[in-house]
């Protein structure tokens, strides 16, 4: 973690540190509950989904005028231009 911390952009080595997460929960009942305990409190704090759930977007109720989005995860502003 040490070395993810130092380096929080290398996508490999986040992938390295969720695959060693992944082994080490299959093994060890206790640290799977711990480390889905923990996903939970960090994704409720910080309002960013993990990836897990689905989205279902519907629009109902007639026609409509004007701009729309559907969308599950949005990572900053969103423009209409005009």
């Amino acid at each position: 973690m040490t070395a993810l911390a130092e380096a929080s952009d290398d996508e490999r080595r986040a992938r390295e540190l969720a695959e060693a997460f992944v082994l080490r929960a299959r093994q060890d009942p206790a640290f799977a509950q711990a480390l889905e305990s923990w996903r939970r409190k960090a994704e409720a704090l910080d309002r960013t989904p993990t990836g897990s759930g689905d989205v279902h977007n519907e629009i109902s109720g007639g026609t409509v005028h004007g701009n729309v989005v559907q969308a599950r995860d949005i990572h900053g502003s969103i423009h209409f231009g005009n």
